[in-house]
């Protein structure tokens, strides 16, 4: 969410002519409900939610924008593990089952050659910081965790196994949602939008000292050893354009398809509304600023 926090504090939304309230919804069902209900026009974040809503019935649901197109979690593990083949009979720590932590430990297994929940016992935990806890006190082996828990992690003595955002796996894990209708009615207003987080995310990728300082007061982590890393690996992940592809929605329909089973050979294109990307393009705004 860092190109929305810097978007609003650097005073780009202003810039573009946008009065922009920024609301914690706590979780993407919420934001989808809050989306439905018309109480917000916009909600960062919600891939899955914004799929899964759409195949439950709401149509008028699109996701047009996207500013992270791989995964962003790391397989934390007791110091003692230091390969993948270890992880064998052992146990995986998750936020809760059918939650995408889940689907991508489950996705991470497969991929090194085992059978999910046979050859590793996936143990449902809740919180993230739970999750390092439970492999402190060996209660469970390894666990899925994202970031900022995983530099914390570190510093508490556990193992990177892998970084999952270098796996080469795509997934929209920033999606931004909208109604179709409010897509539609206020194209102009979503370009400018487009164009403020596009604007933002230079701003960030070209001014490290201030967009630190931004994650700093959202985040309210002082510690530069844990900001500097999380803020350098966002700025090298985050795309030029935040543009949406239905590639980056073939995983978020696996994910979707363990709860939701008509996700299973749903076309994800019909997801996607991308017009006020593709004009922000056509425009030429983004070579004018990097130029």
């Amino acid at each position: 969410f860092l190109p929305l926090w810097a978007a609003q504090d650097a005073g780009i939304f202003k810039k573009h002519g946008l009065q922009v309230e920024l609301i914690a919804v706590g979780s993407s069902t919420r934001g989808i409900a809050a989306i439905v209900s018309g109480d917000l026009d916009i909600l960062a974040g919600g891939g899955s939610s914004g799929v899964t809503s759409q195949l439950q019935g709401y149509s008028d649901m699109a996701l047009f924008a996207n500013v992270i197109q791989s995964f962003l979690f790391s397989v934390m593990v007791q110091p003692s593990i230091t390969e993948v083949a270890q992880l064998r009979g052992k146990r995986m720590g998750v936020t809760r089952f059918g939650g995408t932590l889940d689907f991508v430990a489950r996705q991470y297994v497969k991929r090194q050659g085992m059978e999910p929940g046979k050859d590793v016992t996936f143990v449902q935990i809740g919180a993230m910081p739970d999750i390092v806890v439970s492999v402190l006190t060996g209660a469970i082996e390894s666990g899925v965790i994202g970031i900022p828990q995983n530099f914390l992690a570190k510093k508490q003595g556990l193992r990177e196994l892998a970084d999952l955002s270098e796996s080469g796996s795509r997934y929209a894990i920033a999606a931004y949602v909208a109604k179709r209708s409010f897509l539609a009615e206020n194209h102009e207003r979503v370009v400018r939008f487009i164009k403020a987080q596009v604007e933002a995310i230079h701003y960030l990728k070209t001014r490290p000292k201030e967009g630190m300082e931004i994650l700093k007061r959202y985040t309210r982590i002082d510690a530069l050893d844990v900001l500097k890393p999380a803020y350098d690996l966002h700025t090298k992940l985050f795309p030029r354009v935040p543009e949406i592809f239905p590639e980056d929605l073939k995983l978020v329909l696996e994910e979707v398809a363990m709860t939701v089973p008509k996700a299973k050979g749903a076309n994800p294109a019909s997801f996607i509304d991308g017009r006020a990307v593709k004009d922000v393009i056509a425009s030429g705004f983004v070579e004018q600023l990097y130029r």
